[in-house]
Protein backbone atom coordinates (compact mmCIF):
# COMPACT_ATOMS: atom_id res chain seq x y z
CA UNK A 1 0.00 0.00 0.00
CA UNK A 2 2.92 2.48 1.26
CA UNK A 3 4.56 2.03 -2.95
CA UNK A 4 0.87 2.70 -4.56
CA UNK A 5 0.97 5.87 -3.03
CA UNK A 6 4.23 6.53 -5.44
CA UNK A 7 1.82 5.23 -8.64
CA UNK A 8 -1.71 6.61 -7.31
CA UNK A 9 -0.37 10.39 -6.91
CA UNK A 10 1.02 11.25 -10.37
CA UNK A 11 -1.28 9.41 -12.25
CA UNK A 12 -3.73 11.13 -10.35
CA UNK A 13 -2.90 14.47 -11.18
CA UNK A 14 -2.46 13.25 -14.86
CA UNK A 15 -5.77 11.78 -15.28
CA UNK A 16 -6.91 15.49 -13.38
CA UNK A 17 -5.16 17.41 -16.37
CA UNK A 18 -2.75 19.08 -14.39
CA UNK A 19 0.90 19.95 -15.37
CA UNK A 20 3.99 18.60 -14.57
CA UNK A 21 4.82 20.94 -12.11
CA UNK A 22 1.78 20.91 -10.01
CA UNK A 23 1.71 17.24 -9.74
CA UNK A 24 5.38 17.42 -8.70
CA UNK A 25 4.79 19.62 -5.91
CA UNK A 26 1.32 18.12 -4.64
CA UNK A 27 3.53 14.69 -4.30
CA UNK A 28 6.16 16.60 -2.85
CA UNK A 29 4.00 18.15 -0.30
CA UNK A 30 3.25 14.48 0.32
CA UNK A 31 6.37 13.30 0.28
CA UNK A 32 7.65 15.61 2.61
CA UNK A 33 5.11 15.30 5.27
CA UNK A 34 6.28 11.88 5.01
CA UNK A 35 9.39 12.28 5.72
CA UNK A 36 8.53 14.67 8.63
CA UNK A 37 7.10 11.94 10.59
CA UNK A 38 10.21 9.40 10.29
CA UNK A 39 11.15 10.11 13.98
CA UNK A 40 7.64 10.25 15.02
CA UNK A 41 6.60 7.32 14.18
CA UNK A 42 10.04 5.52 15.55
CA UNK A 43 8.45 7.04 19.03
CA UNK A 44 5.11 5.98 19.01
CA UNK A 45 6.64 2.35 18.47
CA UNK A 46 9.15 2.30 20.98
CA UNK A 47 6.72 3.94 23.46
CA UNK A 48 3.25 2.74 22.93
CA UNK A 49 3.50 -0.28 21.04
CA UNK A 50 3.70 -1.33 16.90
CA UNK A 51 0.12 -1.36 16.59
CA UNK A 52 -0.04 1.90 17.44
CA UNK A 53 2.19 2.96 14.50
CA UNK A 54 0.65 0.32 11.55
CA UNK A 55 -3.11 0.67 12.48
CA UNK A 56 -3.34 4.66 12.04
CA UNK A 57 -1.16 4.11 9.04
CA UNK A 58 -3.23 1.77 7.41
CA UNK A 59 -6.39 3.84 8.37
CA UNK A 60 -5.09 6.93 6.84
CA UNK A 61 -3.81 5.22 3.78
CA UNK A 62 -6.97 3.16 3.19
CA UNK A 63 -9.25 5.72 4.11
CA UNK A 64 -7.18 8.45 2.19
CA UNK A 65 -7.05 6.25 -1.18
CA UNK A 66 -11.08 4.90 -0.91
CA UNK A 67 -11.84 8.89 -0.46
CA UNK A 68 -9.65 9.39 -3.52
CA UNK A 69 -11.31 6.91 -5.57
CA UNK A 70 -14.50 8.97 -5.74
CA UNK A 71 -13.42 12.65 -6.17
CA UNK A 72 -12.10 12.22 -9.81
CA UNK A 73 -15.34 13.65 -11.23
CA UNK A 74 -16.14 16.25 -8.56
CA UNK A 75 -15.88 20.05 -9.30
CA UNK A 76 -13.36 20.55 -6.23
CA UNK A 77 -11.38 17.79 -7.67
CA UNK A 78 -7.87 19.51 -7.36
CA UNK A 79 -8.54 20.44 -3.53
CA UNK A 80 -9.77 16.87 -2.88
CA UNK A 81 -6.12 15.86 -4.96
CA UNK A 82 -3.71 17.85 -2.65
CA UNK A 83 -5.92 17.02 0.94
CA UNK A 84 -6.19 13.64 0.50
CA UNK A 85 -2.68 13.48 -1.15
CA UNK A 86 -1.14 15.06 2.54
CA UNK A 87 -3.62 12.38 4.27
CA UNK A 88 -1.14 9.50 2.33
CA UNK A 89 1.88 11.03 3.08
CA UNK A 90 1.07 11.42 6.90
CA UNK A 91 -0.26 7.80 6.57
CA UNK A 92 3.11 6.70 4.83
CA UNK A 93 4.72 9.00 7.49
CA UNK A 94 3.72 7.03 10.51
CA UNK A 95 4.48 3.65 9.11
CA UNK A 96 8.22 4.47 8.00
CA UNK A 97 10.01 1.46 9.61
CA UNK A 98 7.26 -0.59 10.88
CA UNK A 99 7.54 -3.75 8.56
CA UNK A 100 11.84 -3.91 9.41
CA UNK A 101 10.62 -3.14 13.18
CA UNK A 102 8.10 -5.91 13.22
CA UNK A 103 11.00 -8.54 11.49
CA UNK A 104 13.55 -7.72 13.79
CA UNK A 105 10.72 -8.29 16.67
CA UNK A 106 9.47 -11.54 15.58
CA UNK A 107 13.43 -12.59 14.18
CA UNK A 108 14.50 -16.20 16.39
CA UNK A 109 17.30 -15.31 18.19
CA UNK A 110 19.04 -17.99 16.72
CA UNK A 111 19.54 -17.17 12.85
CA UNK A 112 17.74 -14.35 12.68
CA UNK A 113 19.54 -13.38 9.28
CA UNK A 114 17.68 -16.58 7.24
CA UNK A 115 14.22 -15.32 8.73
CA UNK A 116 14.98 -11.68 8.22
CA UNK A 117 16.39 -12.47 4.12
CA UNK A 118 12.90 -14.22 4.16
CA UNK A 119 11.00 -11.49 5.77
CA UNK A 120 12.26 -8.30 3.17
CA UNK A 121 12.05 -10.18 0.06
CA UNK A 122 8.55 -11.15 1.18
CA UNK A 123 7.47 -7.19 2.16
CA UNK A 124 9.83 -6.40 -0.98
CA UNK A 125 8.08 -7.97 -3.25
CA UNK A 126 4.98 -6.48 -1.83
CA UNK A 127 6.54 -3.15 -2.40
CA UNK A 128 7.08 -3.98 -6.16
CA UNK A 129 3.74 -5.86 -6.78
CA UNK A 130 1.47 -2.88 -5.86
CA UNK A 131 2.47 -0.30 -8.59
CA UNK A 132 2.07 -3.59 -10.77
CA UNK A 133 -1.21 -3.94 -9.56
CA UNK A 134 -2.20 -0.56 -9.63
CA UNK A 135 -1.41 -0.67 -13.01
CA UNK A 136 -3.24 -3.46 -14.60
CA UNK A 137 -6.59 -2.38 -12.84
CA UNK A 138 -5.72 0.80 -14.27
CA UNK A 139 -5.85 -0.56 -17.93
CA UNK A 140 -8.43 -3.12 -17.52
CA UNK A 141 -10.75 -0.62 -15.92
CA UNK A 142 -10.59 2.70 -14.22
CA UNK A 143 -7.49 4.55 -12.22
CA UNK A 144 -10.84 5.35 -9.49
CA UNK A 145 -10.84 1.52 -9.11
CA UNK A 146 -7.62 0.31 -8.70
CA UNK A 147 -7.78 3.71 -6.05
CA UNK A 148 -10.13 2.44 -4.43
CA UNK A 149 -9.04 -1.24 -3.79
CA UNK A 150 -5.63 -0.23 -2.31
CA UNK A 151 -7.58 1.78 0.14
CA UNK A 152 -9.61 -1.59 0.78
CA UNK A 153 -6.29 -3.66 0.72
CA UNK A 154 -4.72 -1.03 3.16
CA UNK A 155 -8.40 -1.60 5.46
CA UNK A 156 -7.90 -5.30 5.61
CA UNK A 157 -3.94 -5.30 6.01
CA UNK A 158 -5.76 -2.90 9.54
CA UNK A 159 -7.55 -5.74 10.20
CA UNK A 160 -4.65 -8.06 9.79
CA UNK A 161 -2.55 -6.05 11.99
CA UNK A 162 -5.07 -6.23 14.72
CA UNK A 163 -5.90 -10.14 14.03
CA UNK A 164 -2.43 -11.34 14.24
CA UNK A 165 0.10 -8.31 15.79
CA UNK A 166 1.19 -9.82 19.53
CA UNK A 167 0.03 -7.70 22.04
CA UNK A 168 3.23 -8.69 24.40
CA UNK A 169 6.78 -10.00 23.21
CA UNK A 170 8.88 -11.56 25.72
CA UNK A 171 11.23 -9.53 27.29
CA UNK A 172 14.84 -10.99 26.58
CA UNK A 173 16.65 -12.06 30.25
CA UNK A 174 19.12 -9.44 31.49
CA UNK A 175 22.16 -10.56 32.94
Amino acid sequence: VRSARQVVLPLWGVSLGLDATTIALVVGVSGAIDFALFYASGQVMDRFGRIWAAMPALLLMGLGFTALSFTHDLDSALLWYGLLAAVLGVGNGLSSGILLTFGADLAPERDPATFLGSWRTLTDAGGALAPVLVSAITAAATLSLATGLMGVVALVGAAGFLRWTPKYLPRPERD
